[in-house]
């Protein structure tokens, strides 16, 4: 499969964005509709990954469970992500 000129270009800013997240000490947001059907991921600088979820009020975050080490390799071969840690 070819990928555009602009899809490549938006995978390169979104590698930026995943660092000078990083860097700035804040998790990544992921979107996994297979493990996370109702949240999101949170990806740490440490290589971790949080299940999480908003609260009823739809403002609160809540930390469901960490993913395991095959679930995060699910994710990061899904997502096309690096493995390796940034702390």
């Amino acid at each position: 499969m070819m990928r555009t000129e602009e899809e490549i270009r938006l995978n390169e800013s979104v590698k930026r964005l995943r660092l000078e997240t990083f860097e700035k000490g804040y998790p990544f947001m992921l979107v996994d509709n297979e493990i996370a059907p109702d949240g999101f991921i949170n990806e740490y600088s440490d290589g971790s990954m949080k299940l999480m979820k908003l609260g009823a009020d739809n403002q609160t975050i809540i930390e469901v469970r960490s993913l395991n080490s095959t679930e995060i390799n699910q994710v990061r071969n899904r997502h096309g992500l690096r493995q390796f840690h940034y702390a």
